[in-house]
């Protein structure tokens, strides 16, 4: 049985990783647009928000792929769909 990590890949992995870590930033959106705060004010929401539609659209061409799909091949993307919800969720 492969391990989960491999059946996500390495990009998708990286995507995730890129989400995560945004999520410190975020609660810190509200600060003053000073030096570092300017990382925190104007650049994390807009990579929030472009973060979401990327993941969303991952999600989605998950759930397409998984149409035409027998129960083995499902299995991976459906792995990497609830990744990918996931990450929105958070």
């Amino acid at each position: 049985m492969p391990k989960p990590w491999s059946e996500i890949g390495a990009l998708r992995l990286l995507l995730l990783a890129f989400a995560l870590l945004l999520l410190p930033l975020v609660w810190f959106s509200g600060s003053a647009p000073e030096g570092p705060g300017v990382l925190t004010a104007y650049v994390a929401p807009s990579l929030v928000t472009l973060m979401f539609f990327v993941l969303a659209l991952d999600a989605l061409m998950n759930r397409v792929f998984m149409v035409d799909q027998g129960e083995s091949e499902r299995r991976p993307l459906r792995l990497r769909l609830r990744a990918d919800l996931l990450a929105i969720a958070l």
